[in-house]
């Protein structure tokens, strides 16, 4: 029993507006009867007050259905009340003819869609008792046949079979209503559920492109209260300046994914990944993925890609772009565009000695000192490093490039203050001009930076203009850089040997190894030719690490052969090399390996290379010195530093006199009194000193009234092979002349 009222419809289950829609029509439906059952009284033949007195109950009952007040269930009653009363009175009027009866199953069927028991109850009820007593009392009006009018409560029961008949098909169809009702309301709450939880902005848009319902999500990405979304168009979201390409966009329907900015509530942009869908209504479901911080973070990268992170100023790619621009606009006008490429002279000494992050506040300060100064159109890059680059359109020729060039540079003249502490700065600077549309920006800054390294060359603190010769001096020197490179593998590379003497009785105490480089298209280049390119490679350390092993082979070698456990081997150490980790091992292993004493190898290092970084220079040297070697300050004079700074500082054995006090030692009164000076303030800080450049008996004999005790020079030797250092050695150890003497006189010993 519970299995089959389970089975059965629920009832007052219809939605109020839809219930409401159909009470309407059923309403209509009685008052249509109400009129139309007089009428068709009428024909059959009835008397009007016949009829009026038909159709007065219908309308009764149509007036209390229409009845603003009561419950549902009464209004419908009414209703069912006053289309049961109609199937009645027709099958009255018509003489109770079977074919009226069909009126009674259509309008049970009809009452069935208010799909609620009270109505339909009354309905099946109603049409039972009629069939019985009207069949009783009035034969005639109920039945047409015979058997009818003899047991009418017989017919009243098969009519009231086909109604229960009916009304099982009925229920069915209401309980399936249900049922499906059921299932709507499910998706309908899931759908709610779903929409109104979503994490990312939803809305139903209608036909005429207004918002029908929204969510939360698509409220807060947008900044509007929910409420004053609903009604809004949508096109109200759009920036102005994208309506056009809003309209050509949801002109189709179901694009995909689009990626389109909106405009919030405060009048900030947005930017939303917009998909709509849509449906057969003609409305359409619209979804919105805030990517606002997804697009900022991808400008962000785009600015990093384009502009210095340090200065904030266009990187190398951002300045190609701007080049290109501007020779766009000027060219086609016959005016010039400069290309200027600023490089800051020395700035490695201010990370050295102040630290990076002085020298990135002073790169910094030297970015907004030079845009203080552009012209309107001209742009300014950071490219690298302590590196600049400038743009100059508008430009008439060299002369007007060179003026503001001049202005430019003349903004670094003040001093920076960095950490308490007056710094002052000096840049050298490469120019090109163009007046070509087609000219290549590559190449442009290739010239530039070609004629950059020309002004280095010529002094620093400079401007130079790119001319024809600059650019084979560049092609020159990358090829060179570039044979460089597999130099040492095919064996270009050599050592020869200077020998230091000492001047009383000029007996050879030492070699210094110079490196040379047989090139096999170029000859024999001279190392101030391709020092500096494996200096600035980084060739140097490899290169500087075989020079090191090969001298100490090489004295070594001597020492055995001519017993000479005394004899020095001296080697120049670059700046590139003194700030390497590898040195030290270095040195170790070249003594270890040739069973080279450490106090017979003297390493050279130049003062300014010293000067650069002295509390780094002062780690190393004193890593060096715990090997045993000596060590030597090169070319001492030139550069800034006393005597008192580099004992105190720094472990040192030896200081060179550097040859340009020794050209004027016979000639010039103030270049002999500052090789006295040297040679005795040495003398009490316990340093030993070499004349450097000697080339006349005239400077050795200066040499020696000063009691300097050892010099190198041509006077006594230029470089020679090491075939040739041992005949010098081999003839010291014969009784006669001395061997530089000897050598002299019979020339044998010159390359």
């Amino acid at each position: 029993m519970k299995a089959v009222l389970a089975s059965l419809p629920r009832g007052k289950t219809l939605p109020t507006p839809v219930w409401a829609r159909r009470h309407r029509t059923l309403v209509w439906l009685v008052w249509a009867h109400a009129v139309a059952l007089p009428l068709f009284g009428l024909t059959r033949g009835y008397g009007l007050d016949h009829v009026l007195i038909d159709g007065l109950p219908i309308a009764f009952f149509a007036g209390l259905a229409a009845l603003p007040v009561g419950s549902k269930r009464f209004r419908a009653s009414a209703v069912s009340m006053g289309l049961l009363t109609s199937s009645a009175i027709l099958v009255h009027l018509w003489g109770g003819q079977i074919e009226a009866h069909f009126h009674f199953f259509v309008m049970v069927t009809i009452l069935a869609t208010y799909e609620e028991w009270l109505p339909y109850l009354i309905a099946v009820s109603y049409v039972v008792v009629h069939h019985g007593s009207v069949g009783v009392l009035e034969s005639h009006s109920a039945y047409s046949h015979q058997a009818a009018y003899d047991n009418p409560w017989k017919w009243a029961a098969i009519h009231g079979a086909f109604i229960v008949a009916l009304c099982i098909a009925n229920v069915v169809g209401w309980r399936m209503n249900e049922d499906l009702r059921d299932d709507l309301r499910v998706n309908e709450e899931r759908f709610r559920s779903a929409f109104e939880d979503a994490p990312i902005g939803m809305a139903i848009v209608d036909s005429a492109g207004s918002f029908a319902r929204v969510n939360r999500s698509f409220s807060a990405t947008t900044g509007y209260p929910m409420e004053a979304l609903l009604g809004m168009k949508m096109v109200e979201l759009v920036p102005q300046d994208a309506r056009e390409e809003y309209r050509q966009t949801w002109s189709e329907k179901d694009r995909g994914e689009l990626e389109r900015r909106f405009v919030r509530a405060d009048g900030s942009m947005g930017w939303g990944l917009w998909q709509r869908t849509t449906a057969s209504d003609g409305q359409f479901l619209l979804q919105c993925l805030d990517i606002s911080e997804r697009k900022h973070a991808e400008q962000q990268l785009e600015l990093a890609a384009r502009a210095d992170a340090l200065t904030g100023i266009p990187n190398r790619t951002r300045f190609v772009e701007l080049l290109h621009e501007t020779i766009a606009i000027w060219a086609p006008l016959d005016r010039q565009v400069a290309v200027l490429f600023l490089d800051l002279d020395d700035f490695k000494v201010i990370n050295d000695s102040l630290g990076h992050g002085a020298g990135d506040r002073l790169l910094a300060e030297t970015a907004r000192r030079l845009e203080r100064v552009l012209r309107p159109g001209d742009s300014l890059a950071r490219f690298g490093g302590d590196e600049f680059t400038i743009c100059l359109g508008d430009i008439g020729d060299a002369d007007h490039a060179l003026r503001i060039t001049e202005r430019l540079l003349g903004v670094l003249r003040p001093p920076f203050v960095l950490d308490g502490e007056r710094r002052y700065l000096t840049a050298s600077v490469g120019l090109t001009l163009t007046g070509c549309p087609d000219a290549d920006p590559e190449e442009l800054l290739r010239d530039a930076d070609a004629a950059m390294y020309r002004a280095k060359e010529l002094g620093k603190a400079r401007c130079e203009v790119f001319d024809e010769s600059m650019r084979q001096r560049a092609v020159e020197r990358l090829e060179l850089e570039t044979s460089l490179r597999g130099a040492l593998e095919r064996e270009e590379l050599r050592l020869v040997y200077q020998p230091k003497v000492q001047l009383n009785g000029e007996r050879i105490v030492g070699v210094e190894a110079l490196l040379r480089w047989d090139h096999p298209v170029h000859g024999t280049i001279p190392p101030m030719k391709f020092i500096p390119l494996a200096e600035q490679s980084g060739l140097i350390v490899p290169i500087g690490a075989w020079v090191v092993e090969e001298a100490c082979r090489t004295a070594a070698r001597w020492q055995r052969e001519f017993e000479r456990d005394d004899l020095i081997i001296a080697v120049n150490l670059s700046p590139r090399q003194l700030g390497s980790t590898e040195l030290v091992d270095t040195v170790r292993n070249a003594i270890h390996d040739n069973g080279l004493a450490p106090s017979t190898l003297c390493l050279e290092v130049t003062e300014s290379a010293l000067m650069a970084d002295i509390a780094a220079a002062r780690e190393t040297l004193h890593a060096l010195k715990e090997l045993g070697v000596m060590l030597a300050v090169d070319d001492f004079g030139v550069g800034h530093a006393s005597l008192k700074q580099l004992k105190q500082l720094l472990p040192v054995d030896i200081l060179k006199i550097d040859k340009s006090f020794v050209d004027g030692l016979t000639t010039d009164i103030e270049d002999r009194a500052i090789i006295e000076a040297v040679i005795i303030l040495a003398g009490s800080l316990g340093l030993d000193t070499v004349a450097e450049g000697v080339e006349d008996a005239g400077q050795a004999d200066a040499l020696r009234d000063l009691h300097c005790r050892l010099a190198q020079g041509y006077h006594f030797s230029r470089p020679v092979t090491p075939d040739a250092i041992s005949a010098l050695l081999d003839a010291e150890l014969t009784p006669g002349p001395g061997s530089i003497d000897a050598a002299r006189v019979d020339g044998d010993v010159t390359l």
